[in-house]
């Protein structure tokens, strides 16, 4: 009975309840085991503080990094994404995997921020899909302003022990909250919030999610207990931060290690940075552009998943992945079948064993000022070339961040060519829907849509299909999808004009037709994108969408 209602509940929510095939099982130490059902489907997110991708092995930016054996480990035996993005800062990070939606929809786009209970946590969204699943958060909360010790268990977490705010005197000296009592803890942080991971495995059954949040590396930098580091020199903050991370690592180890064979085979490991280095411990990116900042040093974050239902295995995806895809693709994981994703995460689960699917067109990510510890405000948003970063003092910067990584050069200090230009117009529309509104651009069905990126009160309908179309008005386009060219047929009457625009409403193409009834539209100068071919005859007006690939 219980079960029925909260299936009710969240299929009004365009959630649909569906079993998923056995997967493929990938133990980290131990080789292969037999099936497993999907109900006993586990999965552990760690969540390290203040890592970017120049801190750690693997993501190819030349530097002095942490001897990370354990992580180097999951990340060979797994999925490596090469362009995930962050939030700059924690806490809309966090409020964004947390609730799967941009700080623009829940009102956390800083540091601190409150999300409040009216979003669906992932905990009680998994808890909707399945009941009988058990939920864990262990280590730092930091999405409750003022700090509410009892906000855990108001987002319906089953279990919770660690720190609620981000300030704590040492890793030896923290004020620990477990369930909804605070105190004292004079034990590492790092270790503890090990041991209380497993404690709270051990004496859960499956099924389980594990949402384990270490605050390392985050300052205050020091130098953690001798055997948890390799001994590298600790006289300076670049290396205490290096051994810190080195210390997660050991930790992370011990959390695998000390799991069962059947435990390993049955769970599924996601590791990555909730935001970029901190300026005082960047390298690589020019200074001033690590943590807190809209730059690639602010918000690209190692992310990589290995275990159960991987079977790319030691590969690196270049697909844009925001970390707030983790609520659509846990929910997928554990059998939601969700039309692209959910709000505004995008599931990336097709990804973990294929790579012939969709994936996103656009990443982004915003930030709010503090009124104290940072300035920046604004918001940036990218496609799988070009970076556009929009400042609430409307300044601009434009780069093409696969040819200027470290984002050098800004393309608006001269004129744009016309494919800049578009590229340009098109970004800032696509940034402004996505603060605004929902997309209709994004591919997932959110808002108030009727199918993916069509329907309800924002996208333009969803009538595609050239041969339903065609008996309608006489229009016949094809083929759809298309890639270099589309071709414009009309039974009834002649082609008088034709107009190619973006879902945005941008013209790419208009022209006047003269006495012609099949006609040839080239789209190769095009982006992939969802386009809308507007075709007038002497009977009627007509708007196809066209899916160019």
């Amino acid at each position: 009975m219980v079960q029925r209602a909260f299936k009710k509940l969240y299929l009004t929510m365009g959630f649909n309840k569906v079993y998923i095939s056995i997967l493929t099982i990938l133990v980290l130490s131990g080789g292969f085991l037999g099936e497993v059902t999907a109900q006993n489907h586990n999965i552990v997110l760690i969540i390290a503080d203040d890592l970017g991708v120049d801190a750690l092995n693997g993501f190819g930016v030349n530097a002095n990094q942490a001897i990370t054996p354990h992580l180097d480990s999951m990340r060979l035996s797994g999925l490596k994404f090469m362009n995930a993005w962050a939030s700059p800062v924690c806490t809309p990070t966090r409020a964004g995997m947390m609730s799967g939606k941009y700080g623009s929809k829940t009102g956390v786009k800083t540091a601190p921020g409150n999300l409040d209970t009216d979003h669906i946590s992932l905990g009680k969204a998994i808890k909707a899909f399945d009941p009988s699943y058990k939920t864990a958060v262990v280590g730092k909360w930091h999405i409750s302003q003022p700090t509410n010790e009892l906000h855990p268990k108001e987002h319906e977490w089953d279990h919770y022990t660690g720190v609620l705010a981000a300030q704590w005197n040492a890793y030896d000296d923290w004020e620990k909250t477990e369930n909804d009592v605070t105190t004292t803890c004079t034990e590492y942080a790092t270790s503890y919030f090990t041991d209380d991971a497993l404690n709270w495995v051990n004496s859960s059954s499956d099924p389980w999610f594990l949402w384990l949040a270490h605050i390392a590396p985050h300052s205050p930098f020091h130098a953690p207990p001798a055997h948890m580091y390799s001994g590298g020199q600790v006289n300076n903050n670049a290396g205490k931060y290096r051994a810190m991370i080195e210390s997660m690592d050991y930790e992370i180890g011990r959390f695998i290690d000390s799991l069962t064979p059947i435990q390993k085979a049955n769970t599924t490991f996601i590791f990555l940075g909730d935001n970029g280095t901190p300026g005082q411990v960047l390298q690589a990116f020019p200074s001033g552009r690590g943590k807190e900042t809209l730059y690639q040093g602010g918000v690209h974050v190692p992310m990589f998943i290995s275990g159960k239902g991987v079977t790319r295995i030691g590969e690196a995806d270049s697909s844009l992945i925001n970390v707030i895809d983790v609520y659509a693709s846990v929910l997928e994981m554990l059998g939601e079948d969700l039309e692209g994703g959910v709000y505004n995460s995008y599931s990336f689960n097709h990804l973990l064993t294929g790579t012939s699917a969709d994936t996103r067109k656009y990443n982004f990510t915003e930030l709010d000022a503090n009124g104290g510890t940072f300035t920046v405000e604004g918001y940036t948003i990218r496609d799988d070339q070009y970076k556009l970063i929009v400042y609430s003092d409307n300044t601009e910067e434009f780069f093409d961040v696969k040819t200027d990584t470290f984002e050098l050069i800004n393309i608006l200090d001269n004129s744009l060519t016309v494919d800049e230009q578009n590229i340009y117009n098109e970004l800032k529309l696509e940034a402004s829907e996505r603060i605004n509104s929902w997309s209709c651009n994004d591919g997932i069905k959110n808002g108030d849509e009727t199918s993916i990126d069509c329907g309800g009160t924002n996208c333009s309908a969803c009538a595609v299909g050239s041969e339903e179309l065609s008996n309608i008005s006489g229009v016949e386009i094809y083929p759809n999808p298309a890639s270099n060219q589309i071709m414009i047929k009309a039974e009834n009457s002649n082609i008088t004009s034709i107009k190619v625009t973006t879902i945005h409403g941008l013209t790419l193409n208009a022209k006047a037709v003269e006495n012609q009834n099949l006609i040839k539209v080239d789209l190769q100068n095009y982006a992939n994108q969802v386009l809308f071919v507007e075709v007038k005859t002497a009977l009627s007006t007509q708007v196809i969408k066209v899916v160019k690939k």
